[in-house]
């Protein structure tokens, strides 16, 4: 069976290109961490709310997606899996290749504020955010190693494989059988389930997937940080 053309041309893949920018003023402040109470509140800039802006948040070894959902010049406010502490330096890579390093400001119910390094220009971030290209050419959701045992399903027959990277739109494997091209099959992977994808681009001994739905936020983002699911059964500092 061949693949839709929209597969084709990796529209799954294209996740964090869409949002909406309007002005937020609802505090002037910002909460920050003091050693007095109650806490003191400080002038923040004006923000900018953003919808479905997906990043790659990393913080020393650990790496996941993250959500932002505010931003200005000097910080934002992020969705997060895991947990993450105060005066933590972080690092975001967008969609575009555009990288944010600050620092953890605050951590409650799954949320983050972090203050940037510098300032930051956000009406040429938020466009850079909204281009379908990047620095590396088509601009895509954020990619992530690994290095765990997969099954291709085909017809019936079951491909061993491994997993080498992933992105809520698609993954690479490494596969000794051949895979052609828009093949429609269904890959296993220990702790996501079994995913309906074709095959996007075929290479030696590896093909490129694209997810037939892509993998949500709440599905991904747990995972990353499960070392034994993401790289099976290796030791990871």
């Amino acid at each position: 069976m061949s693949l839709p053309p929209s597969y084709r041309l990796g529209a799954a893949d294209e996740l964090s290109g869409a949002f909406e920018a309007s002005s937020d003023a609802s505090s002037p402040y910002d909460r920050v961490r003091s050693d007095h109470s109650p806490r003191e509140l400080v002038a923040r800039a004006a923000r900018v709310t953003t919808i479905l802006l997906i990043g790659k948040l990393a913080a020393g070894s650990r790496e996941t997606l993250c959500r932002v959902r505010n931003i200005s010049e000097t910080g934002m406010m992020a969705e997060v899996h895991g947990s993450f502490i105060v005066d933590e330096p972080v690092e975001v890579t967008l969609k575009a290749g555009d990288t944010l390093t600050g620092t953890v400001r605050w951590n409650r119910a799954g949320r983050i504020g972090v203050a940037f390094d510098g300032r930051v220009d956000v009406p040429e971030l938020l466009a850079h955010a909204a281009m379908r290209t990047g620095i590396e050419g088509i601009a895509r959701g954020p990619r992530f190693t690994a290095d765990c045992p997969v099954a291709l399903l085909v017809v019936g027959y079951r491909h061993p494989a491994r997993l080498v990277d992933i992105s809520q739109g698609g993954a690479r494997v490494t596969v000794a059988s051949a895979m052609p091209r828009d093949q429609l099959l269904g890959v296993s992977i220990p702790g996501l389930g079994e995913r309906e994808a074709a095959v996007r681009w075929v290479g030696a001994e590896a093909c490129g997937l694209v997810f037939l739905e892509p993998l949500s936020f709440a599905d991904l983002g747990p995972w990353l940080l499960d070392l034994r699911a993401r790289f099976g059964k290796q030791e990871t500092a």
